[in-house]
């Protein structure tokens, strides 16, 4: 019986245990209020990994590894390249192009600020945190005095994912990019900011269009101001005038004093191209000019085949040391009313390797 009773007692005690620790067999588990945070990706270009900046390149091609050169204007038809890396701490990446999607592309004509992402096709490729958007310069950007862009520090996963935003108003400048913490879809580029690596071998702006960026000579009256109703480097007689005017009009002579003018067409305007219209913009100021002989001269003069440069009488109306006007012969140059020196216009020139000096040569002008 005392085995009996000792063993009831033990099955007791176990029992009792049993439901004791199940009673306190509960799990302690405790949730952090806020999710693990990472840190926020950061954009620098190829050569800077302190400051926030991208690398821009305009070239003639899509891979962008060698700029076209600072001795043209960009053109429509030219690719403007963002090079940048898009370091994060975390190892969170932009896989699918989340940056470039950000991307607003705005141009100013030297009066006004469009924005003009509609017209584009932007294109993205990466290397790991290496970035690269691209897009086709297209016509909308003719005339483009500066060229902006507004892009955010994004990754396609991470916890942020999304960071500072850049503003870029002149990808010609060497200037840093602003910071912004947002950027709407219609908020301006700020003046004075560049992407703070851009290629020294870029071609320069203005952005010139085959289609819609002009060039002409013009005639200054003989007081001095500018007629840009005749074109002598595109001859269509306005109506209305007499042959005799006309004659005078169309023909650069000794005693003229010539401009030559650039000028943007606008977007849709069918009106003619040989002068600019009404609400075209004269962009002639953004341009220097070199002015040359194209030969050969005629018959009476020699027959010279010459397209030697030409720089006596050549002056700057618009911008400092552009070169855009030319008094032809012996003229003063600047000034009001057109005036004659008192010296034969022959003596003016040395260049033909003729004895009438540039008569018989028609005169060429280029616009850089």
């Amino acid at each position: 019986m005392k085995n009996l009773t000792i063993k009831k007692v033990a099955l007791g005690l176990f029992l009792a245990g049993y439901a004791a620790s199940s009673a306190y067999a509960v799990d302690l588990k405790s949730t952090t209020s806020k999710e693990i945070l990472g840190n926020a990706p950061v954009i620098y270009s190829d050569k800077s990994k302190e400051e926030r900046q991208v690398t821009v390149r305009i070239s003639a091609d899509e891979a962008g590894v060698t700029a076209g050169g600072p001795d043209r204007k960009a053109e429509v038809g030219d690719f403007i390249h963002v090079f940048y890396e898009l370091r994060d701490l975390d190892g969170d990446l932009d896989e699918n192009g989340v940056v470039k999607d950000t991307l607003k592309v705005w141009i100013n004509d030297g009066t006004n600020w469009v924005k003009v992402n509609t017209a584009l096709d932007i294109k993205f490729s990466n290397d790991g945190e290496r970035g690269h958007i691209y897009f086709q310069i297209p016509e909308d950007m003719a005339g483009a005095v500066k060229v902006g862009l507004q892009l955010q520090e994004k990754t396609t996963f991470g916890n942020p994912n999304t960071n500072q935003w850049l503003d870029i108003a002149d990808i010609w400048s060497n200037k840093t990019p602003e910071v912004k913490p947002e950027i709407g879809d219609n908020d301006k580029p700020t003046d004075e900011t560049g992407p703070g690596d851009t290629d020294p071998d870029n071609p320069v702006g203005p952005i010139v269009s085959k289609e819609s960026t002009k060039l002409g000579i013009f005639k200054y009256d003989t007081d001095g101001a500018l007629d840009m109703t005749v074109n002598l480097a595109s001859l269509s007689k306005p109506e209305g005038i007499t042959d005799d005017v006309w004659a005078q009009k169309s023909t650069p002579r000794y005693g003229d004093r010539l401009a030559a003018v650039v000028w943007q067409k606008v977007k849709g305007d069918t009106t003619a191209t040989s002068v600019p219209g009404a609400n075209d913009r004269i962009i002639t100021a953004s341009y220097s000019f070199t002015w040359n002989l194209s030969g050969p001269s005629n018959d009476t003069t020699g027959n010279v085949d010459s397209s030697e440069k030409v720089t006596a009488g050549v002056y700057s109306v618009t911008a400092a040391n552009n070169n855009d006007s030319i008094a032809l012969g012996a003229v003063n140059a600047a000034g009001g009313k057109v005036a004659l020196t008192g010296a034969k216009h022959n003596s003016v020139y040395s260049i033909a390797g003729t004895k009438a000096g540039i008569q018989g040569f028609k005169l060429q002008v280029t616009a850089n």
